[in-house]
Parts: C-alpha cells; sequence; structure tokens
C-alpha cells in the first residue's frame, strides 16, 4: 500500500511539531512495514525542514480549494458540488483527495488533529490525538475562548468516529477516546511520546552544543532550571516564579529560571510584568525561540526541568530531560505520573511552596538527584525501543488485508 503521512503544522509550533516529525521520520525513514510511505504538508517552511532532514516532502494548498473541499462534508455543499463534477470538474470539491489519488494513496495516517481531516472524504485514515485539553480543564481561557472549546468538539466529534484508528499517547487518553466519544476500545493504539530528533542525537553522541557553549551564547549562571514551552495561561509560568519566590524566602536559595519558546506575545508581556513585579528581573531569562541544537545542552546545563504545566498531562519535555540525565519536577497530576513514575518529582499545583520544598530537596540531597538519574536512565532506555513501524504494523496489515473486499491490486505492493 502507499501511505500518506499529513504533518500539518509549522516548525516553530512547539512539541505538538517535534512529535508529528517523530512520527514521520519513523515510518518514512526507517519503517518496520513493507508499506510506502509519502509525505504531505501544506507549509513550504514545514517542507523545507523535512528536506534537511532527508525526507522528500509534497505541499499542497490551503488556500481557497480548502474552503471548498470543507463545505464539500455539508449536505448542500455535496449536493452541489457532486453535481457540478459530473460535468467533468472532478476536483471540485475535492481537491486533496484528488491530490491524493494523483499519487496513488491507499491510506492516510495524520499526525494530529486538524483540518485535514475535514477535507479528505474518499480515502481512509487514521487520526492522532495527543490530548484532550479542552475537556481536562474547560476552565482555561485556552479551552474556550473565541468558541475553541466548541470548535474541537465538533472536529473531534466527526474524525474520531469517521477515522479507521485513534492513536494516542497513553491508557489515560486511551479510555477518556473511549469513553467520551464512544470509539472502540480495539481501534485505539497507544504510541508513547518520544524525545525529539535533536535530542536524541544529541544522546547518541551526535550533538555539537554544550552546556559550557549554551550558557556563554544566551548569557546564563550556571545554575539554573529549565522550562522549554510556549507561553499561555495553561503553562503555568507565573507559578514557577511564585515558588522562586518562596524558594529564597524558606530556604535562602537564590535559583534562576530560564525560559524559551513562542507562544501568543501578549501571555509572554504577563509573565514579563510578574517577573518584574516579584523582584526577579535579573533572575529570568527568556530566550525566545532558539535553534532545535541547542536544546540538548540547556537541558545539561540545568539543575532540572521544571513543568507545571496544567494541560496535556504527558509532555515531550520530561523525556527528553531525562534521555539527557537532567532531573524533572512534574505537575502532579495522574497523566504525569503514568508517564514518568519515579523518575520525577511532582509538585501541587494549588501551592506554590510544594514547588519550592521540591527544588530545595533537589539542591540539599545529592542521594536524591541520583536516585532521580537512575529511574530517568531506566525510563530513556524503554523510549528508546519504542518502534513506531512496528506497533502500526498491525493496523495497516489488516486494512491492506480488508480492502481486497472491494480492491485487489493487479501487482502487489
Amino acid at each position: 500500500m502507499r501511505i500518506a503521512l499529513f504533518l500539518e503544522c509549522l516548525p516553530n509550533s512547539g512539541g505538538g511539531f517535534q512529535q508529528a516529525l517523530s512520527t514521520v521520520e519513523s515510518l518514512a525513514r526507517r519503517s518496520a512495514t513493507k508499506h510506502e510511505f509519502l509525505v504531505f504538508t501544506p507549509f513550504e517552511e514545514t517542507r523545507q525542514l523535512l528536506l534537511k532532514e532527508g525526507i522528500e516532502a509534497i505541499c499542497y494548498s490551503r488556500r481557497v480549494v480548502r474552503l471548498m473541499d470543507r463545505w464539500s462534508a455539508t449536505m448542500v455543499g455535496n449536493a452541489v458540488l457532486r453535481r457540478l463534477r459530473r460535468l467533468g470538474l472532478r476536483r471540485l470539491g475535492r481537491h486533496l483527495d484528488a491530490l491524493l489519488d494523483d499519487h496513488g494513496v491507499d491510506l492516510v495516517l495524520l499526525t494530529g488533529i486538524g483540518e485535514g481531516a475535514l477535507r479528505i472524504g474518499d480515502h481512509p485514515f487514521i487520526v492522532t490525538v495527543w490530548d484532550l485539553d479542552h475537556r481536562d480543564h474547560p476552565e482555561f481561557p485556552d479551552a474556550y475562548a473565541d468558541r475553541g472549546f466548541e470548535r474541537r468538539e465538533r472536529l473531534l466529534g466527526i474524525t474520531l468516529t469517521r477515522a479507521l484508528a485513534v492513536i494516542t499517547n497513553s491508557p489515560s487518553y486511551s479510555h477518556q477516546i473511549s469513553s467520551l466519544y464512544h470509539v472502540a476500545p480495539d481501534r485505539i493504539i497507544e504510541l508513547p511520546f518520544l524525545p525529539c530528533l535533536a535530542v536524541r542525537r544529541h544522546a547518541a553522541g551526535g550533538g555539537l552544543a554544550t552546556a559550557e557553549g549554551v550558557c556563554r551564547k544566551y548569557d546564563l549562571p550556571n545554575h539554573y532550571i529549565f522550562y522549554p514551552a510556549y507561553f499561555s495561561y495553561h503553562k503555568n509560568h507565573l507559578y514557577l516564579l511564585e515558588a522562586l519566590v518562596e524558594l529564597e524566602r524558606r530556604h535562602g536559595i537564590v535559583l534562576h529560571a530560564v525560559f524559551c519558546g513562542g507562544g501568543d506575545a501578549g501571555d509572554q508581556t504577563n509573565v514579563e510584568r510578574q517577573v518584574q513585579a516579584l523582584g526577579l528581573t535579573t533572575r529570568v531569562h527568556f530566550l525566545g525561540l532558539v535553534p532545535d541544537e541547542d536544546i540538548p545542552a540547556l537541558y545539561e546545563g540545568a539543575l532540572a526541568l521544571v513543568m507545571p504545566a496544567y494541560f496535556a498531562s504527558t509532555n515531550l519535555p520530561p523525556l527528553e530531560a531525562v534521555t539527557l540525565g537532567c532531573s524533572v519536577i512534574y505537575s502532579d497530576l495522574p497523566g504525569c505520573r503514568e508517564q514518568m513514575g519515579d523518575a520525577a518529582l511532582y509538585c501541587d499545583l494549588a501551592d506554590a511552596t510544594s514547588l519550592a520544598e521540591q527544588l530545595a530537596a533537589l539542591i540539599q540531597d545529592v542521594a536524591l538527584v541520583d536516585r532521580l538519574r537512575s529511574a530517568g536512565c531506566r525510563l530513556a532506555t524503554q523510549i528508546e525501543k519504542i518502534d513506531y513501524g512496528e506497533r502500526l504494523a498491525p493496523v495497516f496489515e489488516n486494512y491492506d488485508y480488508v480492502r481486497r473486499r472491494w480492491a485487489w491490486p493487479e501487482t502487489p505492493r
């Protein structure tokens, strides 16, 4: 079979892009399956990055034709466009399907929940859902602003029930998807997150940046905590700032924090204002978007990765940190404990002193650091053995068999 892999996000869109890239790289370049994979993206910038990774991709349009494709999914739109297609305009309202036909695609794998699922009408697909943040914490503006909750529910409701299979990253999300969206458990595949490519290459000895080098480059102190995340309310940067104040007040420990990542400028401005209000201006460093190759060295130079986020109770940074021997302090949420087990310390998001105490323990207890490092090393070893191609092969093979009921290939692929 020919399987299309869709990467529908830009390189600067954070962990979502990095995980999608890992999925594409795992399947398109070194898959354990016998099938042929083609990569599709709506962004030229993404196509160029894939080329640097040695992966060719087909760039498709997101302009006016996407609206026609989506209109075709409505009863009125389909009725109108179906009649026009009978006049010879075969691509009208099915531009993405026609592109897939042009390339002989049999099955589509969407590496995220996006517009592609609403545009594809004539090809079966597998869809990936990495989080249900809007359901987990509907009280955050990030979940409901601009009718975001309703739009996401519509997208999930249509996409998950139609998908051939649904990929998610943990048992918790598997259960939620099954119960909330009535997806049969045997149609859900669990693929745990993988550290980003830059981290895995650095850990394998292929990195060029060093902790000393990035400290000089960004003018950082020798001891700092690291939080790579785009700026948004649910990322909870303000909680981390409160913990720095409590750490100094309770233990007399003065510690720096390093933030990197993009996001809405207004959200970062809110954090910067609070930094000033708490008198932390000289101790909080905003790096903005940094090159992927610098990220591993920033982990290695850190006292700990601190990630007190509410949304996405499974995340990439904790896995990246333990892969590089960096301690982790994580949100005390069920999904976070499920992901990291004893390879992390956990902070109570209702009390910033909880984080302050964990930071003090890391600084004062060498045995604790050694224990975390050992547990992290065991977890990293388990992660290294994960093969997406192997895990997805049964889904591909089952569909390849079933499709023979209507599409015996003349020459098996």
